[in-house]
């Protein structure tokens, strides 16, 4: 197996990348973005669209954590494997015990990410669970783009985003909660 890109794949990721260095104002995007060099060429199945898989040493603890901790419907579901989604069917990923023999998932290797509607009310509702946060809702740079970071038990990260006014009642009653 190579690891090689495909013919021609550098080539336009350096233009697209120029582009996102170049383009200062949605005028420039609009102008300087070019259509694909080739059209989508997937048609979609019917079960479902997309799925990440990544695959754990203790599966046990894998799935565990993600239908009964935080309370993901399963997709799919056997002794060897694990399908989650959300209640409407956004998404996809799956959990599988590695292979005898073969190494899991790096769990630095992909990241999750869920953008929630109420990120505080979502972070003080796991830390009831039981889930510690390695990195607590934080905004970035200033702007209502705001972040936590907490592990499955595989150490995978999950990201939570959330747009967020730092003047919120919401923001007063997580600070409130955390202080007890």
């Amino acid at each position: 197996m190579s690891n090689r890109p495909t013919p021609d794949a550098r080539q336009y990721g350096a233009a697209r990348l120029e582009v996102a260095r170049a383009a200062k104002t949605p005028e420039d995007w609009k102008k300087m973005w070019k259509k694909p060099a080739h059209e989508w060429p997937i048609k979609w199945g019917t079960c479902w669209k997309q799925c990440t898989e990544y695959r754990v040493g203790d599966f046990a603890a894998e799935v565990g954590f993600f239908i009964d901790v935080l309370g993901f419907p399963t997709n799919a579901f056997g002794h060897d494997y694990a399908m989650f989604t959300s209640p409407e069917k956004d998404f996809f990923f799956s959990v599988a015990p590695a292979p005898a023999g073969e190494k899991p998932t790096a769990p630095d290797s992909i990241r999750l990410q869920f953008m929630v509607a109420d990120l505080y009310g979502t972070v003080l509702e796991l830390e009831n669970r039981g889930i510690p946060f390695e990195k607590k809702p934080e905004s970035h740079q200033g702007t209502p783009i705001t972040s936590a970071t907490f592990r499955t038990p595989h150490g995978v990260a999950v990201d939570l985003w959330g747009m967020v006014d730092p003047k919120t009642t919401i923001r007063r009653r997580v600070d409130k909660a955390s202080a007890k």
